[in-house]
């Protein structure tokens, strides 16, 4: 970000503050003298590695939930079962899912990771038209509601009472009984966001309580020291060790080009891929399972979450360097079609 830029954002930011301290009222000096701190030294100093990459986490309702309220389907498409998930209608269908949301998000803002919000992301989908077409197929909502929030962990809520009963495909709340309890049962999952690989659980049954989310909010709470060390230990080991992604590099039906072909470089094309994914890995960490004329596909490519300077290096970034290197050092026409937050997918067009 530019210098004036950063200024800009950081001079509104003080005055909120300033104007919130002050109740408002006027000030005897400009917004910078008032400013405290030194915003050079700020600039110039090395960035916070672990505030960098403190994982991002969302709250989701899992798809046992979802078919609880109806609101998720397969589709048949070629001969390929597909699942449609329908959050905005579950939003409007299940009156507890926000304060139960709420109530999870606020036990990790407590600890200061950074959040997405669900409702809100669904919200930005609507408002940039994210239903879009990707290969004549339409993409799957939990696709996009990751490649749009790109959380590092997604927290899976499931939760039933014995208040609600299933009858004629409808769920119906049911009477209390006299004493006004539930039982309730929830079970709250985090995955990693690139791998789905499951990293911590919460897992509660039976809980006596009237009120559904105050019940799981108490119980979440109980559990939340050991859940949230899970997830931090899980980070802080690719922190070290590299995000797991996979890596696929593709030609397109028509292109005259082979995988196996002397490049420019004086090595075949997948010689000189597979060279550059092993040095560009932390490590060396990859395993190949499939080496074609037609299409090179990695699995377990770890790679760093951070630069040098403690900013962070993503998937995208670490695509956009492969892509670039393969355009001016092989000479290829090719762009990364990429959906999924922990894949990488080049399509090789041809030769430039």
């Amino acid at each position: 970000m530019k210098k004036t830029a950063f200024h800009s954002i950081v001079a509104l930011c003080i005055g909120a503050i300033v104007v919130t301290s002050c109740g408002g009222g006027k000030s005897g000096g400009s917004l910078a003298e008032q400013a405290s701190g030194d915003m050079e030294a700020y600039e110039n100093s090395d960035v916070n590695a672990m505030e960098q990459a403190r994982p991002t986490i969302m709250v989701i309702p899992s798809d046992h939930t979802l078919q609880n309220f109806e609101c998720l389907t397969t589709q048949k498409v070629n001969g390929r079962n597909f699942i449609l998930r329908d959050y905005n209608k579950y939003l409007l269908k299940d009156d507890r899912a926000k304060r139960i949301i709420s109530a999870i998000q606020n036990e990790f803002n407590a600890q200061n990771f950074p959040l997405n919000d669900f409702e809100q992301t669904l919200k930005q989908l609507d408002t940039q038209e994210a239903l879009d077409m990707a290969d004549g197929f339409e993409k799957d909502a939990k696709t996009m509601l990751l490649t749009v929030a790109q959380p590092d962990i997604i927290l899976e809520l499931n939760y039933d009472t014995s208040r609600d009963k299933k009858s004629g495909g409808l769920t119906r709340r049911s009477k209390r009984n006299q004493s006004g309890e539930k039982n309730i049962s929830y079970t709250l999952s985090a995955f990693d966001a690139y791998t789905n690989k499951a990293v911590a659980t919460i897992t509660s049954s039976n809980i006596k309580g009237e009120s559904t989310t105050e019940t799981i909010q108490a119980d979440i709470k109980e559990n939340m020291p050991k859940f949230q060390g899970d997830i931090t230990k899980y980070f802080s080991d690719i922190l070290t060790r590299g995000r797991d992604i996979t890596v696929r590099i593709a030609v397109e039906k028509g292109c005259n080009v082979n995988l196996s072909d002397d490049s420019v470089e004086g090595d075949t094309y997948a010689d000189w891929i597979t060279d550059y994914i092993k040095t560009h890995t932390v490590k060396g960490a990859y395993k190949m399972q499939r080496n074609t004329d037609k299409e090179l596909y990695f699995v377990n490519c770890r790679i760093k979450l951070l630069n040098e300077d403690g900013t962070q290096y993503g998937v995208y970034d670490w695509a956009r360097d492969f892509n670039k290197n393969l355009r001016t050092n092989l000479g290829l026409k090719c762009t990364n079609k990429a959906q999924g937050l922990g894949e990488v997918l080049i399509s090789v067009q041809g030769i430039k």
